[in-house]
């Protein structure tokens, strides 16, 4: 399976998830959907970073292995009360996903991968977005429904 490159902390959100809770609404639901929305827009977000266009040398030794190797599956993943979505790329599949990622001595990393994945403005906008969804799920519920 895929190897986790994204950390999110999500110890802001247990406030808003005890209010939900406290007020009847179905939290696992408002977590799966709040990793769902986030989970599809990291996808598409590396998918237009994988354009030819952010590739080295304007993706012209590019084959697609590394565009085949992004994690699709949006499917939430629970262990208990711990959720989670694999995103990225899948290192156990061929593809130069770390490198694009990190760069090489000879080679600069893809820009738009190297700020989703290793800046924190991009987590920092998903984190907000999640706690968006979710706020909304508290919202309704202390609306009636």
């Amino acid at each position: 399976m895929a190897r986790n490159t994204l950390r999110l902390d999500t110890s802001g959100f247990e406030e808003m998830l005890r209010k939900l809770d406290s007020l009847g609404g179905d939290v696992k639901n408002a977590v799966s959907n709040a990793l769902i929305q986030s989970a599809e827009t990291i996808t598409e977000d590396t998918e237009e970073a994988m354009l030819a266009a952010n590739l080295p040398a304007g993706g012209r030794y590019s084959t697609g292995t590394t565009r085949e190797s992004i994690v699709r599956d949006q499917q939430v993943q629970w262990e208990g009360l711990i959720g989670s979505v694999p995103v990225g790329f899948d290192f156990s599949k061929p593809g130069a996903g770390g490198y694009l990622i990190t760069g090489t001595p000879r080679m600069q990393p893809n820009r738009a991968l190297n700020r989703m994945y290793k800046q924190k403005r991009y987590m920092n906008q998903i984190q907000k977005d999640m706690g968006e969804v979710i706020m909304d799920y508290v919202i309704e519920k202390m609306e009636g429904d």
